[in-house]
């Protein structure tokens, strides 16, 4: 490259030549290797010039990466294992859905009288004005002279009925237990 060639090359980079030799010196660019890593270097100079360097990169890290690709062997992968499972998955499920519309759709063709399977109904009692009270025998000490006794029985009773679980309350006291009338009182 002459001494010419570089002048403009360079007035070219620093955006310094006139609309009428731009054409022409970027034509020469375009099919002169030599010119290209010119152009490379004086904007490396420029970059470092106005400190605005980023990171190193190779001048020629597009041809090194296009000639490893080529270099590379062709891995031949197997084809798609996941699709394996997917008719007769699919297969079930129509059979499935196919199943489940037998049972609730065909009884409606059997007997359409019916309309199907019917919603169940609450019967309802006609109910007396007397009113019904649930009674338990309640708990007593029986036979027992002494009123301490019966408090520390009392006492123990509270206590078990607190940690026994009555149905599903566990680690709640039933208080409903103990609240009753004792008429032989």
């Amino acid at each position: 490259m002459t001494e010419k060639e570089r002048e403009k090359l360079s007035a070219l980079t620093d955006d310094e030549l006139s609309a009428f030799e731009i054409p022409g010196a970027v034509k020469k660019l375009i099919h002169s290797e030599d010119q290209q890593a010119s152009w490379s270097r004086y904007h490396l100079i420029g970059d470092v010039m106005r400190q605005e360097t980023g990171p190193a990169v190779m001048p020629n890290l597009a041809a090194s990466i296009r000639q490893r690709l080529e270099d590379e062997p062709v891995v031949l992968a197997p084809g798609n294992m996941s699709r394996r499972w997917v008719k007769p998955v699919a297969g079930a499920a129509i059979a499935a859905s196919v199943a489940l519309m037998a049972v609730t759709v065909a009884p409606q063709f059997i007997n359409p009288e019916q309309g199907g399977t019917s919603l169940p109904q609450v019967a309802v009692n006609q109910s007396s004005n007397e009113r019904t009270y649930a009674s338990q025998k309640g708990t007593r000490w029986e036979l027992l002279s002494k009123p301490e006794v019966e408090s520390r029985l009392n006492s123990y009773l509270v206590n078990h009925q607190g940690y026994a679980p009555a149905g599903n309350m566990k680690g709640i006291m039933p208080y409903a237990t103990f609240v009753s009338y004792d008429g032989a009182r």
